[in-house]
Parts: structure tokens; C-alpha cells; sequence
């Protein structure tokens, strides 16, 4: 039994040994990763290598999370990661050759973006106090807007959060989510009724009222008489051949649009939107006509009633 003891102390010898201490993953190894987040880089010198560990953390963490260099918390995220080991494979005869470790504590990671959380938050929940203040749901939506783009910023550093933080959990997530559901069901409950008129009219009608739903708005039939608002769109075409290419056919359409708000009566909203296309069958030059006045009046849809309903 002694034997065998000592054979196997030795056969352990034998494997550490082997290991190559060298590697990435090897030194990476030593750390905990629950709480440190490590990334290597390399570079001709150790200031190289180190440099690059840092920038391959900053593209990892945006491959992960896209929307984070929109944000100027990860530069402040970047900055709080340390170089740890910096080495040279001696088993490498290229003696420009280094590896060096961007260390991130993970606990620091979550105080850096705890505290802009915190601020957005507390500005978010003034604007969602303006909201509950009001019971007509058409009302106060200047304060659903300028939810908006603090939502936007929040939810970015949120997944930034998740990824970083040791748990890999959201920051006061609850506290969050319903200052969301009140900005989302706030906008749903603005009803817009959309009618198109014309030929070909359900392309239209298709992108137009996807474009409103996008906005967080609640589309309706044309007879709901709850609708406070309404899209109407008046299509024409026109089809012709073509006298420069022989077999081509072309379709132009227009749009004329029409944005009004019901419970004032008023129209506070008219455009036109034009546009063609030729190819060899009638039906497919129709089609992506409507599909291009569809996707400009969309536009211009979106546009005109964010910029009305910032007044109410």
C-alpha cells in the first residue's frame, strides 16, 4: 500500500510538471471568475500587451452587450480594471511576444454603474409620479416621452449590470420594471384608429399600423369609439409602360394623409407621400410602390404624432 501511495504522489508530480504554466488559460485559471471578470491580450511588450488586454475587455463586453458604448459608463467600467499577470511564453523563441491579463473586480464593476442607475431611476420615478397624477390617459404623455430616453439609457446599463455583476442579476430590477409598465401601459392606452382607402389599401394599412404599434400606441378598427386619434390615408395609382425598356412595367402611387385628434376635432397633421417602381409583371411593380409610400408615410406618421402627443 506504501508502494502505491508513493507511485501515485509521483505520477501527480509528473502531470503538474506537464502543465504549461504559459498559457492563457492556465493564468486565467487563477482566477475566480464568479469575482473577477479577466480578459488576456498580447502585444510586442508588456505595455502593448497590456493595452490590448484592455481594449479586447472593452470589445467583449460590447459583443455581449451592444448597446454599452452608447453609454459613458463603460469607459468609467474600463477604467476601474487593473493589469494583472504580464509574461512572455519562454517556450516561444520570439522574444516580442507578451500576454497580459485586463482584471476587472466585479464588485467594483456593480458600484460604478449602481450610482447612474440610481440617478436615472429617481428621475424616471418623478416622471412616472406626473403620470399617475393624471387620470385621463391622453393626458401628460409630454411625461411618457421624456420617460422615453432615460428607459432607453436604463435598460442599457442594466444588461451592462447583468453581465458584469457577480450574481449576474439586474440592479433593483423591480423598482425598474414598474416604472416601464407604467410608460408602456400609459402609450398603449392611447388609441389610434387607422383607415386606408384605395387600392392595394392592406399593404398600406399593414406598415402603417405596425409603425404606430412600434411607437408603444394601440391600434384600433375605424368604428372603436374609443379611438382619440386617427390615421387616415387616401391611396391612388397609376400604371404606365415604360418607353425606354421595353416590357417594363411601372406603378407610381400617392398617399394623402390625414392626422387628426377626435376628442378635439381637429386636424392637426396633413402630408403627401409619393412613389414608383418598374419591373416586369404589373402586380410586383404595384406591390413595392404601395410598400415604399407605406414605409414613407410610416415615417412621417411617427413622426407628427411624437411631436403632437409631446403637447398633451
Amino acid at each position: 500500500m506504501k508502494k502505491l501511495f508513493v507511485l501515485c504522489c509521483a505520477a501527480g508530480l509528473c502531470a503538474c510538471s506537464g502543465v504549461n504554466k504559459n498559457t492563457v488559460s492556465y493564468q486565467m485559471g487563477k482566477y475566480d471568475q464568479h469575482v473577477y471578470y479577466v480578459v488576456a491580450g498580447e502585444g510586442a511588450d508588456k505595455t502593448a500587451a497590456g493595452d490590448n488586454a484592455l481594449a479586447n475587455m472593452r470589445q467583449n463586453i460590447i459583443l455581449n452587450v451592444p448597446d454599452a458604448n452608447t453609454i459613458a459608463q463603460l469607459e468609467d467600467v474600463i477604467a476601474n480594471a487593473k493589469i494583472g499577470k504580464v509574461w512572455r511564453d519562454k517556450s516561444v523563441k520570439d522574444t516580442k511576444h507578451y500576454f497580459a491579463l485586463a482584471v476587472l473586480k466585479r464588485q467594483t464593476a456593480e458600484k460604478v454603474l449602481q450610482a447612474p442607475a440610481n440617478e436615472l431611476d429617481a428621475r424616471l420615478g418623478a416622471l412616472a409620479t406626473q403620470l399617475q397624477a393624471n387620470e385621463d390617459k391622453f393626458a401628460g404623455l409630454r411625461a411618457a416621452f421624456a420617460m422615453e430616453p432615460l428607459i432607453i439609457k436604463r435598460n442599457t446599463l442594466q444588461d451592462l449590470y447583468v453581465f458584469l455583476s457577480q450574481e449576474h442579476e439586474g440592479y433593483e430590477t423591480a423598482r425598474f420594471e414598474n416604472y416601464k409598465k407604467l410608460y408602456n401601459d400609459r402609450l398603449a392606452a392611447v388609441k389610434v384608429a387607422a383607415v386606408v382607402r384605395g387600392e392595394q389599401n392592406t399593404i398600406l394599412l399593414s406598415l402603417i399600423t405596425d409603425a404606430i404599434n412600434k411607437m408603444g400606441l394601440s391600434t384600433v378598427e375605424p368604428d372603436d369609439s374609443h379611438a382619440q386619434l386617427s390615421v387616415e390615408v387616401d391611396a391612388s395609382v397609376d400604371g404606365y409602360g415604360s418607353d425606354r425598356v421595353k416590357g417594363l412595367q411601372w406603378a407610381a402611387t400617392s398617399a394623402a394623409v390625414s392626422l387628426r385628434d377626435l376628442q378635439a376635432g381637429t386636424t392637426f397633421a396633413r402630408f403627401n407621400v409619393n412613389d414608383r417602381a418598374g419591373t416586369g409583371r404589373k402586380a410586383d411593380s404595384l406591390r413595392r410602390s404601395m410598400e415604399g409610400v407605406g414605409q414613407k408615410a410610416a415615417k412621417q406618421i411617427v413622426e407628427r404624432l411624437t411631436n403632437y402627443l409631446k403637447t398633451k
